[in-house]
């Protein structure tokens, strides 16, 4: 008797509302296993899909046969699988957009349309073609067609190599080509040196307190989340890499999060030291071929420790007993493009689907986070005093309002390259600081939160100020690369003298970034060793940890940078600390504003004073009374965190809400308007005719985005806030209905939104 004919549900990355049905050949039956890679036709091309489920019923006259397998064993557990269902649901983003996220890259085959030149000798009178032709001459006769449309962008190339193809002139092929790998080898760190395990020191009593806690969870089994809330350079790392040893111990492994793994190298040193040659890593700086690879050899269990940034929490671990999510207040873990998750929940639901304890680790808390441990939903767990008895460092607000009032028109010892504006970019007490610091031989940090050396360039004649063609912001000054730049789309020109305008030689830079405080302190201190750590310097591979190993050994004096600096460093020659404009994300338009300001701050003070040596901290601010710096300069969380809550509640922000942006963008902004106002209209309607199923969710907008214009598309948005997260993620579903992407309007669907900048 013949067998039933067997069907397929494959999940194919991209925004497909379904998984797609295939058919099974019978040289494949008896071999479907859910998360299995396969290999697929799509319209006129073949791709790489994850077999979720066989089928032996389907309603479609016609279907497609699976073309291979390209794996023994599931690529996607079924645990990832669950996870990846989950999030499909509570982000509101179609299943193959989150299988898409989850895969490395190497593991997506697809095939390529290669044009042939069967002809070469054929003449054309059209120009483009003759130089269609000559591209394809040149390049042996065979290139990619997605190479030829980037080589002529503006070309109706399409038509015309319909045409070539019609004539004889070329062939199109489809083309899958063989996955590329590296070669399986035994390194686990990217080919990192291991290094020798440190001496273990003796636990404080609030250490030992909170590791004891998480060792009875482990222990006993199941899931738990704890948060791990310990000042800074309080020995929150020993803690994790212990309860790491005691899931090693019972044969299990560990997973930990950290915001940005080419920042954290002491992080690495130590969890390698610890694991020797059981240490594995995933993250963007590896190359596509190393993340496969590293996949494949964490997925075979030759890993004890998987270390990671965002995407790493789709690591796939057999038997993942312990997931540690290091300064879980980070924004690095809320993904702002594509599939918009947040890697720090995402890693909650993980250990809840898994039955294990999560750990959050942060000396400034998300609000969220510490607000569920007040509700009873985590455990919370403190550690409030550094090791060693290190006190904490000495934190004082310099009042730029009366410092620079006060010393207007007078004699001073700062250089005329820190002065912005009549505004001083140093006051004198942080030039004192300076020097004394470098004279006795110690290292300080100077945090300012914008790259470049002017935020702005303006002409003193006629006010005309430099804007980007693409964006609605200014162009931003790099004097060492004499250039100006738009940090959001990069685009580029010259620096120049003459106003586009008026003609006048008088346009200069306004404002001020790292490269001009570099520069300030080489005039100050001409022979201490300054560097900058910021994107422009470190956009190399391996640059990152470079700088960060020659200020760990001291080979520099005074280290400028962004909030690149604030990031896990333990250095502990750093004793003075000064930070510049502190109060520019204050003004923020955002309602978390106090809170990024007061973590920020936080976090670059609590870099000093981590060796014998005091810590010194001076913040130069305009808004010394806020409660964010009040509370800052006094090291007291949980009065910022009353403060800010008692904001929020009156205010009906998270934690006490759930919010959706909903952004709409497109290249025309008339056509933005009239989507997103008819958006917001029909959501409106649909609340009024179903009044129990979205009872007490707000429509707040719709209105233009801070930067309205970005990358050449206008964008407006609309908030979705409710305190039930059911019900407001109903209406942004339902949005999804209403107002489907078309060719040049798209909709955006952000749930818990982290920046809507």
């Amino acid at each position: 008797m013949k067998s039933p004919r067997q069907f397929a549900r494959v999940v194919v990355p991209g925004p497909f509302k379904e998984p797609l049905i295939y058919s099974v050949p019978e040289s494949l039956q008896g071999r479907i296993v859910p998360g299995l890679r396969v290999v697929v036709p799509l319209q006129k091309r073949t791709v790489t899909g994850i077999l979720l489920e066989s089928v032996f019923e389907n309603s479609l006259h016609q279907t497609k046969d699976i073309i291979e397998f390209l794996d023994d064993q599931p690529f996607l557990d079924a645990h990832l699988l669950k996870l990846a269902k989950w999030i499909s649901q509570y982000y509101l983003a179609s299943l193959g957009e989150v299988i898409g996220s989850m895969l490395p890259p190497n593991a997506r085959r697809q095939s390529q349309r290669i044009v042939i030149l069967k002809l070469p000798e054929v003449r054309v009178t059209d120009e483009l073609g003759r130089k269609i032709l000559e591209k394809l001459r040149q390049h042996k006769r065979k290139m990619p067609s997605a190479a030829l449309k980037r080589a002529f962008p503006e070309a109706a190339l399409q038509t015309l190599l319909a045409r070539f193809e019609s004539r004889g002139i070329i062939e199109i092929k489809d083309h899958l080509p063989t996955q590329r790998t590296r070669k399986d080898q035994s390194w686990t760190t990217a080919n990192a040196p291991q290094t020798d395990a440190p001496a273990k020191f003796r636990l404080t009593i609030e250490q030992n307190n909170a590791l004891r806690a998480i060792e009875n969870r482990i222990n006993s089994g199941g899931f738990e989340s704890f948060l791990l809330h310990g000042v800074t350079g309080s020995g929150k790392t020993e803690v994790y890499l212990r309860a790491m040893e005691r899931i090693k111990a019972l044969g299990r492994r560990s997973l930990i999060l950290i915001p940005e793994i080419s920042l954290t190298p002491q992080l690495l040193d130590r969890v390698r030291a610890r694991f020797p040659n059981k240490t594995g890593m995933l993250h963007s700086a590896l190359t596509a071929a190393e993340r496969l690879a590293q996949w494949r050899h964490i997925a075979r269990g030759n890993v004890d420790v998987v270390i990671g940034a965002r995407s790493a929490v789709f690591a796939p671990i057999p038997d993942l007993g312990l997931i540690v999510v290091d300064e879980e207040h980070d924004s690095s873990y809320k993904q702002e493009e594509s599939l918009r998750y947040n890697g720090r929940d995402v890693a909650v639901v993980r250990g809840k689907l898994l039955g294990c304890p999560v750990i959050l680790g942060s000396a400034t808390p998300a609000l969220e986070t510490y607000e569920n441990c007040r509700q009873g939903r985590y455990q919370l767990l403190e550690i409030t005093q550094r090791v060693e008895q290190r006190p904490l460092p000495t934190i004082e607000a310099i009042d730029l309002r009366a410092s620079n009032a006060s010393n207007s028109g007078a004699m001073t010892t700062v250089p005329p390259e820190s002065v912005l504006g009549g505004r001083r970019l140093f006051s004198e007490e942080l030039v004192r600081a300076l020097k004394e610091n470098f004279y006795s031989g110690h290292q300080t940090l100077i945090f300012l939160n914008r790259r470049g050396f002017a935020n702005f360039v303006q002409c003193r004649a006629c006010g005309y100020v430099w804007r980007c063609p693409h964006c609605s912001v200014t162009l931003t000054s790099h004097l060492k690369l004499n250039r100006m730049s738009c940090h959001h789309c990069d685009y580029r020109r010259p620096l120049t003298d003459n106003c586009p305008e008026c003609h006048d030689n008088t346009l200069s830079g306004i404002g001020g970034g790292t490269e001009r405080v570099e520069q300030t302190l080489k005039h100050l201190l001409p022979d201490a060793r300054v560097a900058r750590m910021d994107r422009d310097t470190t956009h190399g591979r391996g640059s990152h940890e470079a700088l960060i190993r020659r200020w760990e050994k001291g080979d520099i004096d005074i280290l400028v940078g962004t909030q690149m600096v604030t990031k896990g460093h333990d250095v502990f020659g750093v004793t003075v600390v000064g930070a510049l404009l502190a109060d520019l994300s204050l003004n923020m338009p955002d309602f978390r504003a106090a809170e990024r300001t007061f973590q920020l701050l936080s976090q670059v003070a609590g870099r000093s004073g981590r060796g014998d040596n005091p810590g010194r901290v001076i913040v130069q601010t305009y808004a010394p009374d806020h409660y964010a710096i009040q509370f800052l300069m006094a090291h007291d969380y949980r009065g910022f965190f009353a403060a800010e809550r008692e904001f929020r509640q009156a205010l009906n922000y998270p934690p006490f809400s759930r919010l959706v942006n909903v952004r709409v963008d497109g290249p025309k902004l008339t056509d933005v308007e009239t989507k997103i106002q008819f958006l917001a209209t029909e959501l409106r309607t649909l609340q009024s005719r179903n009044p129990e199923i979205y009872h007490e969710v707000e429509v707040l907008g719709p209105a233009a985005a801070p930067i309205e214009k970005l990358r050449n598309r206008y964008r407006w948005q609309l908030l979705l806030r409710s305190k039930q997260s059911s019900r407001v993620l109903k209406l942004a579903r339902a949005a999804r209905e209403i107002l489907p992407n078309s060719r040049a309007v798209r909709l955006h669907i952000d749930v818990d939104p982290y920046s809507m900048l």
